[in-house]
């Protein structure tokens, strides 16, 4: 299958770990819908929060990869993190993870594709759309992503222009709705110290990826690679200052550290 956008990458179900995502997403739909059900929901509403269960693992699992594409098992571990998550938290909203992983993809080039504009375009409307429905983190997180684009090897220079626009879309939403900004309670400030520690300590330990691009077999750019966790580092720390359903609405990308940081851990213990 040939890919057409550096945000698009197919699932190739050769490789064991894409099957059994694709089969464990499957499982947890079925498993979510019955539950739902069961206790009496609309089979519409049913429909609805499965789906996103679901998703939420797919989108813990494809995050992973993104931030450490040399470990697929992180990816499940991570995947398994997201799911006992979701037996304590509400599924996520998906938007805001679809856009993160389009900021992933254009920062560290894992596709082998150089974005298009179509593809700046695509990720600058979808950002646009969840700032102006009270998600202000996502405009800071697209002016960092496509910044620290244009600093990097192979830069985009358009990139510079969209990156000034974010930030202006993310301030003037900021300035006329009055979106309140939270300050972090006791257990986020928790987790925010796990976060920050988590995330330095790969930044730090990245070293040169295996991994080759899906396109022409390039190898990844380290740089890139650590631009990516940086930005995935960055996406944490804003979402704590959002409150609380902020921090449920992009919980996979901390399993995603999470999945990362225990195979990390496992692999030092060995």
């Amino acid at each position: 299958m040939e890919i057409r956008s550096a945000l698009s990458r197919p699932i190739d179900m050769d490789y064991p770990d894409n099957r059994i995502i694709i089969y464990l997403s499957t499982v947890i739909f079925i498993a979510s819908i019955s539950y739902q059900i069961l206790s009496g929901e609309r089979l519409n509403e049913a429909i609805i929060w499965a789906g996103r269960s679901a998703l939420s693992i797919f989108f813990a699992w494809a995050i992973t990869k993104e931030i450490d594409p040399d470990n697929p098992h992180a990816a499940l571990i991570a995947a398994g993190l997201c799911v006992c998550c979701l037996l304590f938290l509400e599924s996520p909203f998906i938007l805001p993870l679809v856009l993160l992983l389009f900021l992933f993809r254009i920062t560290n080039r894992i596709s082998g594709i150089i974005p298009t504009l179509f593809d700046s375009i695509l990720i600058l409307l979808t950002g646009t759309y969840l700032i102006y429905t009270g998600n202000w983190i996502q405009g800071l997180l697209m002016s960092f992503a496509f910044f620290m684009d244009t600093r990097l090897n192979e830069p985009i220079k358009r990139h510079f222009i969209f990156a000034f626009i974010c930030l202006i879309i993310s301030l003037f939403v900021l300035y006329r709705s009055n979106i309140e900004i939270l300050f972090p309670s006791q257990y986020q400030i928790f987790i925010l110290l796990l976060l920050i520690v988590f995330s330095i300590v790969k930044i730090i330990n990245t070293g040169i990826p295996r991994t080759l691009s899906d396109v022409k077999s390039k190898p990844l750019s380290k740089e890139r690679i650590i631009a990516t966790r940086m930005i995935a580092l960055l996406a944490g720390l804003l979402t704590l200052f959002g409150g609380l359903n902020s921090f449920i609405s992009i919980f996979p990308l901390w399993t995603a550290i999470g999945g990362s940081t225990v195979y990390y851990i496992i692999q030092k213990i060995k």
